[in-house]
């Protein structure tokens, strides 16, 4: 690696956030990944992303319902499948969006759960609640090529 190929791949990385910024798939410096998932959520249902970053139980409003949005970037070798999610019964969440990439942010997985049906899928991991994955298959995976805006879907294909 030479300091002049790093500049340049450096240079196109900020480049491209600052890009994503004005476009309006990134709000914050903060944790990309999170963010891009509420904002295809945001932009699959026509909805509009919590004001703040650190909204409680809702990250996307779309309509009446308030949809909890997970999002993960999963190398291959990585062989954890769930989502930290807190158990709460009067949390006004309706339902729980879990979006899996791979490590190159091709889209791997869509699951939406109706949140009546996580609380009775969470359960306690040490110090944590977690949705595990595997237990959503059958019933809540959402086909990629059925969601709605197809030619955004296609980007992450």
């Amino acid at each position: 690696m030479n300091n002049f190929e790093l500049k340049n791949a450096f240079d196109a990385y900020f480049s491209a956030i600052t890009k994503l910024k004005e476009l309006g798939v990134k709000t914050n410096s903060k944790d990309f990944t999170s963010q891009l998932g509420e904002w295809l959520v945001e932009t699959i249902y026509h909805g509009k992303r919590a004001d703040s970053g650190i909204q409680k139980y809702w990250d996307v409003k779309a309509g009446e319902e308030l949809i909890q949005v997970k999002t993960h970037a999963k190398a291959t070798t990585t062989s954890a499948r769930w989502s930290a999610i807190k158990y709460d019964v009067d949390a006004p969440t309706t339902s729980v969006i879990i979006i899996v990439f791979t490590e190159d942010y091709k889209l791997k997985e869509f699951y939406k759960v109706p949140w009546k049906d996580c609380l009775n899928l969470i359960r306690r991991n040490k110090d944590r609640d977690v949705l595990m994955w595997d237990h959503l298959i059958e019933k809540y995976s959402q086909s990629l090529d059925e969601l709605n805006e197809q030619e955004i879907i296609s980007i992450f294909k």
